[in-house]
């Protein structure tokens, strides 16, 4: 009888910490960007991306410049993943970037990124 009360108390213990604990909300979203940039001196750039959510496609826009050794033009197509997301509106802000490509020093090259639905 005493076994039965300590396995009693033990499921029901698990039965209230599983009841307490809640689930994970952040979610992870494919994500593909077009950027065009060019300058000299001062890069401009922009270009537009997608962000795939829950299978919706959520359009936006990306814009940014840099400061440091840039001249001539180019584009660049990025892929990759969003995580923890909380929802399409979650990629937005102000991101800072880093780069080089040729061996001078370069400023971070902030951009900043708006969905198209919010």
């Amino acid at each position: 009888m005493k076994k039965f009360g300590i396995s009693a108390a033990l499921v029901a213990l698990l039965v209230g910490v599983a009841g307490i604990s809640t689930p994970s909300r952040a979610e992870t979203g494919q994500v593909a960007v077009v950027f065009t940039k060019g300058g000299f001196i001062i890069g401009v750039g922009g270009g537009e991306g997608v962000l795939i959510l829950r299978g919706k496609r959520y359009p936006f826009t990306v814009s940014g410049m840099s400061v440091g050794f840039t001249i001539g033009a180019s584009t660049t197509k990025f892929v990759g993943r969003a995580l923890n997301l909380k929802g399409p509106a979650s990629i937005e802000g102000s991101y800072a970037a880093g780069g080089a490509g040729a061996p001078l020093l370069r400023a971070p090259e902030p951009f900043s990124c708006r969905t198209a639905t919010a």
